[in-house]
């Protein structure tokens, strides 16, 4: 069987981490299907082990910084991803967060005789049209919401819709079994240093590196060393980030069990993976045209697991509330966020292969 990922991203890395993880979940089940994965984020190379055979087309912002209008960009650039879907011919098309892409690229796909998976994140009301929403979704074999069941709420009709299937929060994954020592050591530091993760999403946003500095500067005047992680978007340190600080690796999670606390942005895969990883957070949201970071990072504080700050008053004042607790400030998050939530989406996604999964449109 042959299955294509398609990933697009804007200012962070979250539509691409998600696919790479269901890829490699993919894989470590069934391994003889061949898998495509065909992005436009500016992200890469991508870390060897989450490496399947990969097409890059070049996004929109790359276009637009080497001077192409947007008439000439989409008219080179939507061909190459028809062309791509074509010559793969897939039999399963797994498509995140824009049922017809974000420029609407998709849309002629939507009648090619391939069967589609949809990864549902929430995002903010008016991302989703009321009167499209059951036309955008209709040739959907299959909806996986990357959420806890009751977590969120699905817009009509999709809150009745059988093909919707709650898997839970689709990351890269903390290892549970992580070596905090060996980590650490790895790092170079001491058994009694102090150590926060400033992690403010993939990289695409001006802004956060400004922040990143910033709360660098607070945690610093704490005596607590600093890794600030920017991801690949990011090709030099952010202003205020020195080069010892700067900490470039991706995916982030396998290293989080290392640090005492973090401060973090409020995009999805940065809650899901420092919730599931227990560390005492500052969340830090910003503003996203679909995505509802302060909306997360509140439900974030109301589940007493993390504590926000949109000014730099609250991050000084965040930072110190953390760390004045002479021991962990706040109830560890391990565990308390469902994980596997790539391997429930691959099992539902490998079921379409023997047609097992109910593809009607309502429930009862």
């Amino acid at each position: 069987m042959r299955i294509l990922f398609y990933a697009t991203n804007g200012l962070g890395l979250g539509h691409v981490t998600r696919l790479l993880a269901l890829s490699r979940a993919v894989a470590r089940r069934e391994p003889r299907h061949e898998r495509l994965f065909l992005t436009r984020c500016e992200a890469g190379p991508f870390p060897e082990e989450n490496d399947p055979f990969a097409i890059r087309i070049p996004g929109v912002s790359r276009a637009r910084k080497s001077g192409l209008t947007p008439k000439s960009y989409l008219q080179m650039a939507h061909p190459l991803l028809w062309q791509t879907v074509s010559s793969f011919d897939p039999h399963i098309m797994v498509v995140d967060t824009f049922p017809e892409g974000p420029e609407g690229e998709l849309a002629p796909l939507m009648r090619w005789p391939i069967r589609k998976v949809f990864i549902y994140r929430e995002s903010r009301k008016e991302a989703l049209p009321k009167d499209r929403i059951a036309s955008l979704f209709s040739s959907y074999s299959l909806i996986l919401a990357a959420h806890d069941e009751g977590t969120i709420s699905l817009p009509p009709p999709l809150d009745r819709d059988a093909r919707v299937h709650f898997v839970g929060p689709i990351t890269a994954g903390v290892p549970k079994n992580a070596n905090r020592e060996s980590l650490r050591n790895r790092l170079g530091l001491g058994s009694s240093e102090m150590a926060a993760i400033v992690t403010l999403g993939g990289g695409g946003d001006p802004e956060a590196g400004r922040i990143a500095g910033e709360a660098a500067q607070e945690l610093r005047r704490k005596g607590v060393t600093v890794f600030a992680s920017t991801g690949p978007l990011v090709r030099t340190p952010p202003e205020g980030i020195t080069a010892r600080e700067w900490f470039p690796v991706w995916p982030l999670a396998p290293w989080l069990p290392a640090f005492d606390l973090a401060v973090g942005g409020g995009g999805y895969n940065t809650v899901a993976e420092l919730r599931e990883a227990g560390l005492p957070t500052l969340l830090i949201p910003f503003h996203r045209d679909v995505d509802d970071q302060h909306a997360r990072a509140k439900d974030a504080v109301e589940n007493g697991w993390a504590r926000m700050a949109t000014s730099s008053d609250e991050i000084r004042h965040g930072l110190e509330e953390i760390l004045s607790e002479t021991s962990r400030p706040l109830p560890t998050a391990r565990g308390a966020a469902s994980a596997g939530g790539a391997d429930r989406a691959a099992e539902l996604i490998l079921s379409l292969h023997s047609s097992r999964v109910t593809t009607t449109s309502s429930r009862p």
